[in-house]
């Protein structure tokens, strides 16, 4: 039976496709019959090339009813000689009337068909096959093989993180540079394999790709190969997202006494992780020694938070415990910054010219200096405080005022705090 017979079967029939070796059986949806029917073309611009040549393949991606075929992403996969079984080697995304185009360099004869996973709306299709014959003598040469190795530097990785799939490429023990290899991947759960990337090998014939998965995920090597050399694929390796845990600390800034709440969600792919057990670590700013302090396990909606009460800036972290079917995982560090209280002082002295307001801004023991210090005034019989000036504290942390007699008039010293140290005011003085 037909490619084309197959897609136009009951849609309980699963259209069997192999990428890269591995059987792919996409199966219909039970809401097959609610989404529009598609249906693809291919072309190949010249049906021969000469070795190192470029090709064009194109096609149309039709899609029945009202549904538009424009911006959807259509997958190009190759079989070339030697080989049995297709791989994704790019994709494109279709315009306005559906069609799709891709640039090719065969280094052997390979044959090309167009792939559409299908969507919310559209059902998935799969064209026909378009064969790029590469010139080569009457009587080639018998070619290599090759072997493709693959490793990753990590095997479970942050939900936001990243990591290194890396392998070499060789013809016995002899290292090929400069081929070109091909990432492919496939999520927990899919059926077919996705394009991520292509690089050449380097000098002692290693590639190596970073990857973001946020779901656990296989990734595979594959070599096309070449006139000369046989294709290849590496072996399979997995690599694993931990559950994401968020942290926020409120307030961020607090005065020696007072406290913060430390909080977080932990969720695996979006889902919250109820049950979860969570531990509050935390580390004096400066140091690296980490303490737990307390425990606490996360709610419905995976929530958590816990109250502390630091004497100094604290880094906090929350870690999720690893229990059956839960993996360990790690929040980004929050910084609670302690401040260092601070009091001001002041003295009202009135002149022959005018009033003269002083303070003495202290802060951890000793006095604060070249720290801005503002006078505030009150109009008598008013509620209402008003900034009439500001100056910085000298060498003992004195600051001083020259204000107009006026009789009546409060006047107050107000500190607007810093880094380190907390803000304060001081007492009021009438002139």
């Amino acid at each position: 039976m037909s490619l084309t017979a197959l897609r136009r079967t009951a849609a309980t029939i699963a259209v069997v496709a192999t990428t890269a070796g591995v059987a792919a059986v996409p199966v219909l949806q039970a809401d097959a019959a609610d989404r529009a029917a598609t249906s693809l073309s291919i072309r190949a611009l010249h049906p021969a090339v000469r070795p190192g040549g470029s090709d064009t393949i194109t096609g149309d991606l039709g899609v029945r009813g009202t549904a538009t075929p424009a911006g959807r992403t259509v997958t190009l996969e190759a079989r070339p000689a030697g080989s049995d079984s297709f791989v994704p080697v790019g994709t494109a995304t279709s315009r306005t009337h559906g069609g799709v185009t891709q640039t090719v360099t065969p280094d052997t004869t390979t044959r090309y068909r167009w792939s559409y996973a299908g969507d919310t709306d559209t059902r998935p299709s799969l064209s026909g096959v378009a064969t790029v014959r590469v010139r080569t003598p009457q009587h080639p040469p018998t070619r290599i093989g090759t072997s493709l190795s693959i490793r990753a530097v990590h095997h479970v990785v942050t939900a936001d993180g990243s990591d290194v799939v890396s392998g070499r490429l060789r013809a016995g023990r002899v290292p090929l540079r400069h081929r070109e290899v091909l990432l492919v991947s496939r999520a927990v759960g899919a059926d077919t394999w996705t394009f991520e990337g292509a690089h050449r090998t380097r000098r002692l014939g290693g590639v190596a790709f970073r990857v973001h998965p946020t779901e656990k995920t296989a990734y595979r090597l594959v070599f096309l190969g070449t006139a000369l050399l046989r294709p290849a694929r590496s072996a399979v390796v997995r690599i694993e997202a931990r559950p994401d845990v968020s942290i926020t600390v409120d307030p961020s800034q607090i005065t020696r006494g007072a406290s913060a709440t430390i909080s977080g969600v932990a969720s695996d792919q979006g889902t919250p992780i109820a049950g979860g057990t969570v531990k509050l670590l935390g580390r004096k700013a400066g140091t690296h020694r980490v303490k737990v302090l307390a425990t606490g396990t996360t709610a419905a909606d995976g929530s958590v938070s816990f109250t502390a009460t630091p004497g100094t800036t604290t880094v906090y972290r929350l870690r999720l415990v690893h229990t059956t079917g839960i993996r360990a995982s790690l929040s980004d560090p929050a910084r609670v910054v302690v401040l260092v209280p601070s009091s001001l002082s002041i003295r009202g002295r009135a002149t022959s010219a005018d009033f003269v307001v002083s303070g003495t801004l202290r802060g951890g023991g000793h006095a604060l200096v070249h720290r801005t210090v503002s006078l505030l005034e009150q109009a008598p019989g008013s509620d209402v405080w008003t900034e009439a000036g500001t100056a910085k504290t000298g060498r003992k942390g004195v600051v001083r005022f020259h204000e107009a007699t006026a009789p009546g008039t409060g006047y107050r010293l107000a500190y607007a705090g810093g880094p380190r140290f907390a803000p304060s005011t001081s007492g009021t003085v009438v002139s």
